[in-house]
């Protein structure tokens, strides 16, 4: 079987950040400055499939990449999306948004009803700052 987030990546968006487990793409559908996705680098449906050593470490990549997200966009919030539908591979969608964003607002950005310029200053900005971090997460694993 032949998985997008397996096969090519970067052709996803923005690849921002990378490790052996985990990277960062900003979307290519740009339907909100800043909508990244958190991409398991092992083939995997489910966060449970992770050991948790892997998960440990996905989730500290996600909670630098929403900072570094809600800093550089100045938004409020970001809304979390796993759906895995269209690409059953682990990946968590996160859309920084305002305080005030509507449901409404919230589903039209998912649905790509919305769009904005790419923005290459942040992508530039949202690589440095993911990458100048370090995730200490001591040894992980190989549980393929």
């Amino acid at each position: 079987m032949s998985c997008e987030l397996c096969d090519a990546l970067q052709r996803t968006g923005d690849l921002v950040f990378e490790d052996d487990h985990t990277a960062v793409v900003l979307h290519n559908d740009w339907s909100i400055r800043g909508h990244a996705m958190i991409v398991a680098k092992r083939h995997v449906e489910n966060s449970s499939d992770l050991a948790e050593d892997e998960w440990l470490h996905f989730t500290r990549v996600w909670h630098r990449a929403e900072r570094v997200l809600i800093e550089l966009t100045n938004a409020d919030r970001v809304i979390a999306l796993k759906l895995g539908l269209k690409t059953p591979h682990l990946h968590v969608h996160l859309y920084p948004v305002s305080k005030t964003a509507t449901r409404e607002d919230v589903f039209s950005i998912i649905n790509v009803q919305t769009q904005v310029p790419r923005d290459e200053g942040l992508v530039l900005d949202t690589a440095r700052r993911l990458n100048e971090h370090s995730f200490g997460h001591g040894p992980i694993r190989n549980h393929s």
